[in-house]
């Protein structure tokens, strides 16, 4: 290769350039695929528990400050997979 720059911009930083395009479009089209999905209802806390990898007591804790985001149904507590992923992404 004669010239290795291209409109003033090294290989190097073009690359970077490019990762980083591509990397946020990747991110953006992962965002739009889960809001097109249906809405997975985790119906139990042991079930929440083993997908977030904590212990019932913490769960638990997690719940009552509000930190976790948790869904009522009568006396029943429930949890959206989708906002679980959202707080394990936080």
């Amino acid at each position: 290769m004669e010239n290795p720059f291209l409109i003033g911009i090294d290989l190097e930083s073009l690359e970077s350039i490019i990762q980083q395009a591509v990397a946020k479009e990747l991110q953006i089209l992962k965002l739009n695929e889960h809001q097109k999905e249906p809405e997975e209802v985790i119906s139990s806390r042991q079930e929440a528990a083993d997908f977030l990898g904590i212990s019932l007591t913490l769960l638990w804790e997690m719940d009552k400050s509000g930190e976790l985001p948790a869904k009522r149904i009568k006396s029943k507590v429930v949890y959206l997979k989708g906002d679980l992923i959202d707080f394990l992404s936080q």
